[in-house]
């Protein structure tokens, strides 16, 4: 579906246009009727003001139609270079946009960003229990959770690759990022999902960062990642948080 401001912007746009093919046919119609009948223009000019009134609302209606048109299209181009196709969620390079974006923004009103960064444990093992068809549909799943826990419009997740993710959370320091992780967390323990007659239950390992003041991306994913492989070596399906002190902490 359009969005609402280009609904918004195809109607107004319409609606000019319509405005401006009216008043151009009358102006110009004036101007050719007072030449050639200077005693009478204004037979001419009115009937140029019915048929203008007439034309011009459906001509403007069927540029606005293409105008329609022209707008899904620019946002189904939108959708697929900025989207996962298998999730939904934002793409890597989407991701970077966003987090850009956010960071640029929290240091002008000395915000803080934080960045979880998870991978789904054993993921082989669903591929080859349940095939790939499986671990699509584990991946449909979790993104959805994750979509739905994140705080709209302030929060973004992203399709990292393959079954890793990562979650930018606005405005959000370190205590606030480890209490995102942990609902996070919780909610994907808690998934059920069904697959061919079985159920598929979900772990994940995850990482929290809260990024330094204008940080590049890359430095905070390392620093997500480097939590991210403690957990995996301490047992998995736990949060590793990186420390303010040499000493990881774990969280779960």
């Amino acid at each position: 579906m359009l969005r609402t401001s280009s609904r918004i912007h195809t109607f107004v746009y319409a609606t000019l246009l319509t405005i401006i093919l009216i008043c151009s046919t009358v102006h110009l119609s004036a101007l050719v009727a007072s030449n050639l009948d200077p005693d009478d223009p204004a037979n001419m000019m009115y009937m140029s003001v019915i048929v203008s009134c007439v034309l011009a609302p459906p001509a403007s209606f069927m540029l606005a139609i293409y105008s329609n048109r022209l707008i899904r299209v620019q946002e189904q181009l939108h959708e697929l270079a900025t989207t996962d196709p298998l999730t939904g969620l934002l793409n890597r390079r989407a991701f970077e946009v966003f987090y850009d974006r956010e960071v640029a923004r929290c240091v002008r009103t000395n915000d803080k960003v934080s960045l979880l960064l998870m991978d789904l444990d054993f993921f082989k093992k669903i591929n080859d229990k349940h095939g790939h068809a499986g671990g699509d549909v584990a991946l449909r799943n979790l993104a959805e959770c994750l979509r739905t826990t994140l705080r709209y419009g302030t929060d973004e997740a992203s399709r990292w690759g393959g079954e890793e993710f990562a979650i930018a959370l606005t405005a959000t320091n370190r205590a606030g990022a480890i209490k995102a992780a942990k609902r996070f967390h919780a909610k994907i323990n808690a998934l059920d999902i069904n697959f061919a007659g079985k159920t598929i239950k979900l772990s994940a390992s995850i990482g929290v960062v809260e990024c330094r003041g204008g940080e590049a991306l890359e430095d905070a994913v390392k620093r997500a990642d480097t939590c991210l492989r403690q957990a995996k070596k301490q047992g998995r399906n736990r949060i590793v948080i990186y420390p303010e002190n040499p000493q990881l902490q774990t969280a779960a």
